[in-house]
């Protein structure tokens, strides 16, 4: 919900951030914050309380993206250094598997493999999950087998390991996207929320402070407060462009330059 405010007698305009860029918006909740404290509370804005709550949320919520993000990073480049391990490990198990399946190859698959009929090949696994649930019935039909029958290359304990390994660091990778993509819906939430309030609050001082006379003084509150730009003596239409935001479009002296399509990186979610 953008406010739309202009002074066509002032020099000046004033810019609100653009809501889908929660850095921008939490940078002037930051120094919204710091200039009311060193106000009497009785001079402060009925929205103070409410904006600086909502910072304290957004930037808890910020800390646990990134948190989540590095969870996802740690467990992404653990994964990677594992690829190299798992497919040394994978193609001696499939070596010892097709020499003891030599005459039928087909019973391959008992131990996860895949078995092409049209070929008389059993073939090895290309993806993570495909490898992994490779491990995973290997280990199985090893288990199932007394000791003295069981195959000695590779060893079944460091195929377990490598699976349990692969299993969990797959978990956490899983759980630290959910987290982030969780965190990013909230952080982006909040930080709307908190762009309406801070524009209510500085529209709120130029009315109480400045008499609706834009003044750079809006600029100890963090707004950007600049001077119109001007071609020939006359305002530039640039400066009283309308907001495009989700649904409408007004604006006048100084207003956020919301664009009509926004790249948002994936990680952060933030435009």
């Amino acid at each position: 919900m953008p406010i739309s405010y202009q002074d066509f007698n002032s020099p000046n305009h004033i810019r609100f951030p653009n809501p889908y860029k929660r850095s921008d918006v939490i940078k002037l909740a930051q120094s919204f914050i710091t200039y009311e404290q060193t106000l009497p509370i009785e001079q402060q804005t009925p929205f103070t309380p409410l904006i600086s709550e909502l910072l304290d949320r957004v930037l808890t919520y910020e800390d646990e993206l990134k948190q989540a993000e590095r969870q996802r990073q740690s467990a992404a480049t653990a994964l990677e250094r594992l690829v190299a391990e798992t497919k040394e490990i994978i193609w001696n198990m499939w070596k010892s598997v097709t020499a003891k399946c030599s005459g039928k190859p087909v019973q391959a698959t008992r131990w996860g493999f895949e078995y092409k009929a049209q070929t008389g090949n059993v073939l090895l696994p290309k993806t993570f999950a495909e490898r992994l649930e490779t491990l995973n019935s290997y280990i199985a039909q090893e288990q199932s087998r007394t000791e003295a029958d069981r195959i000695t290359i590779p060893d079944l304990i460091k195929v377990m390991n490598l699976r349990d390994t692969l299993a969990a660091h797959s978990e956490a990778r899983v759980a630290g996207r959910r987290q982030r993509e969780s965190r990013v819906e909230l952080c982006n939430e909040l930080a709307m929320e908190l762009s309406n309030y801070l524009q209510v609050a500085g529209v709120y001082i130029l009315a109480m402070e400045f008499k609706f006379k834009l003044s750079k003084d809006l600029q100890k509150w963090g707004y950007v407060v600049s001077a119109k730009r001007s071609q020939n003596g006359r305002q530039d239409e640039a400066s009283t462009t309308p907001i495009p935001t989700p649904g409408s479009a007004s604006d006048g002296g100084g207003q956020i330059d919301a664009p009509a399509e926004v790249e948002v990186d994936a990680n952060t979610g933030e435009a």
